[in-house]
This record gives C-alpha cells, sequence and structure tokens, in this order.
C-alpha cells in the first residue's frame, strides 16, 4: 500500500489534499476546508459520478419520508450518486430508496460507523455492499459545532442539496446555508405544513430553496442558465 493511503480507523483510507482522491470541491470551503477523511468504500464516487445530496429531518413523517424516497430513486435510477448522513428517518428512507433503483450512496456522517446507532450502522453495510461510500472527518473543523460538522462536508461535494422535513436548528439547516454561499442549488421537497419541518418552512418562505416534486424539476433548477436569473 502506498505512503499516501494510509489505512484509517476501521479499514478506512486516509484522504488529504494531496490523495489522488481528494475531492476538488473541498477547497471551496476557504478557511473551513477539511484537512484529512477517512473514506470506507468505493473511492471513485468522489470524482465519476453526478452527486446530489439529500438531508431530512430526525423526525421524519410518512409523506416527507416518501417524498424523500422518491426523489431519491428518480436520481438513482438516472446514475446519480446520493449523498446522506444517513443517520434516522428520512435519510434512511432515501438509502433504501437509491439501493431498490440500483444507485449508490455516498454518506458523510459525523463520527465514525463504529460510534453510529445500531440502525446507521444497518444503513452503512448496505450501502458498502452496494458499491457505496462512507467519509467522516479525521479531525474537528476549524469553528463551528461539531455536531453539524458534515454538514459543510455534504454542501460542499454535492452540486445540489435537497432539504426534506429539517427543522430550524439542524445540520440541514447548516448544510442550506454553506450550499447558497457556495452558488449550490437548494431545494426542497413539499411538507405537511402541521408537521415538522420548521427549517424548510422557514427556507422557502425566505426564498433561500425552491420548492421541486421530481429529478426534471430539479434539473432546470440547476441549471447554470436558470440559475442565471435567480
Amino acid at each position: 500500500m502506498a505512503a499516501h493511503e494510509t489505512p484509517g480507523t476501521d479499514g478506512a483510507i486516509l484522504l488529504h489534499p494531496e490523495h489522488e482522491h481528494w475531492p476538488a470541491e473541498f477547497a471551496d470551503l476557504g478557511s473551513i476546508a477539511p484537512r484529512r477523511i477517512f473514506a470506507l468504500g468505493a473511492l471513485d464516487l468522489l470524482q465519476s459520478q453526478a452527486r446530489t445530496a439529500l438531508i431530512g429531518g430526525r423526525t421524519a413523517t410518512v409523506a416527507g419520508r416518501a417524498a424523500g424516497a422518491a426523489l431519491a430513486a428518480g436520481l438513482a435510477a438516472r446514475g446519480e450518486a446520493l449523498i446522506t448522513p444517513a443517520e434516522t428517518g428520512t435519510d434512511l428512507a432515501v438509502v433504501d430508496a437509491a439501493r431498490r433503483a440500483g444507485g449508490r450512496v455516498i454518506a458523510i456522517t459525523d463520527r465514525p460507523p463504529a460510534e453510529a446507532g445500531h440502525i446507521a450502522r444497518a444503513a452503512q453495510r448496505g450501502i458498502l455492499e452496494r458499491g457505496g461510500l462512507i467519509l467522516w472527518e479525521a479531525s474537528s473543523p476549524r469553528g463551528g459545532r461539531t455536531s453539524h460538522r458534515s454538514a459543510r462536508l455534504i454542501a460542499a461535494l454535492a452540486a445540489r442539496l435537497v432539504l426534506v422535513e429539517i427543522g430550524a436548528r439542524s445540520a440541514g439547516m447548516t448544510a442550506a446555508a454553506i450550499a447558497g454561499g457556495l452558488s449550490r442549488a437548494v431545494a426542497a421537497t413539499p411538507t405537511d405544513q402541521s408537521r415538522p419541518g420548521r427549517g424548510t418552512r422557514q427556507l422557502l418562505a425566505a426564498d433561500l430553496a425552491t420548492l421541486v416534486h421530481t429529478p426534471d424539476e430539479l434539473d432546470a433548477l440547476s441549471d447554470p442558465r436558470t440559475l442565471a436569473h435567480l
């Protein structure tokens, strides 16, 4: 094994800015860019495919899970890689839908797989079995909330971000703020106004996210000709 592929915890590879698989998109984060990332799984996903992030709230409704899953399945069927925290609620519905559609998933987490909960570990095993990838940061970021450390990595690595029923103080809100600052497209799926998702509703009301129902609507939002008029 080459010196620049030093194994990390749990058999993972330690990536750094000089590594051949280091994502160039992380440079967009400037002073809050990561220095080292552990990667477990298919490293080709960091360079070879279109990537869309879907982040859901921890308290998910049936409608929210269904909306996230439908969008994930449509994107995966077209060959896109899905990025998600793969923790609870809608995130797990996204993982399952992507896998059923033959898609591949990148899970970007706040902690090593060994420290994840039982449900999250099961989802991560499924991601790896189907040619996916798990990423987590090797050290704490400079500044920012430790519990939301993965949010900035998701925002940078994805070309566009879709939010489903996220809370007002959630990692999804952190990701949305960073993605918007990086000129990534930020979207949200429909949500029940009486249910969890205050953060999603705030973003839509402030025109910081655009409502989408289908992959085609997301493509239109991501089109540079569309973004130029926003």
